[in-house]
């Protein structure tokens, strides 16, 4: 087997990993009650001379309760021009990560993880190159809650679309 075909069967189980996780996640919220009293917390995203606040897609307690839903964020990524992104110390003291999703020139996707243990950082910074244009990305935040296999239920989604 030579690299290029290990290459995108590892991008396509990954892809399906986290379509299986999204659906997961999505029938959890749909179960769950809505209305949180408190605001959640957004973050500030950045690109090419603008910046917006980015309210959560979705938002629990660490336990899956009091769930709230919104909306994907749209920001404007040209390729060449990097995402600055900065989370507030409710997402930057807990353990976090961010999926970033890119575009390879052949418009395949391609998936990228990095995860963060609390307190490391407050901001991240996501490249675009004509390799790999970005087309959005999520920042996640786990829950209590684990499945069988003993990895954590996403409590909180933050995302936006880049393209």
């Amino acid at each position: 087997m030579n690299l290029q075909t290990r290459t995108k069967k590892i991008v396509a189980l990954v892809a399906a990993g986290l379509l299986v996780v999204a659906v997961a996640f999505g029938a959890v919220i749909t179960l769950l009650v809505r209305g949180a009293e408190s605001t959640p917390p957004e973050l500030t995203a950045y690109a090419h001379g603008k910046s917006i606040q980015v309210a959560p897609l979705a938002h629990c307690s660490l336990y899956l309760e009091d769930c709230v839903e919104g909306d994907t964020a749209e920001l404007d990524v040209p390729v060449g021009y990097p995402l600055q992104i900065s989370v507030p110390k409710a997402i930057s003291e807990a353990p976090w990560r961010i999926v970033e999703v890119y575009a390879s020139p052949e418009g395949e996707p391609v998936l990228d993880a990095r995860n963060f243990t609390p307190g490391s950082t407050t901001s991240v910074t996501v490249e675009s190159t004509e390799e790999q244009q970005l087309v959005g990305v999520e920042i996640q935040l786990p829950s209590a809650v684990v499945d069988d296999q003993g990895f954590p239920h996403v409590r909180a989604v933050w995302s936006i679309a880049t393209a």
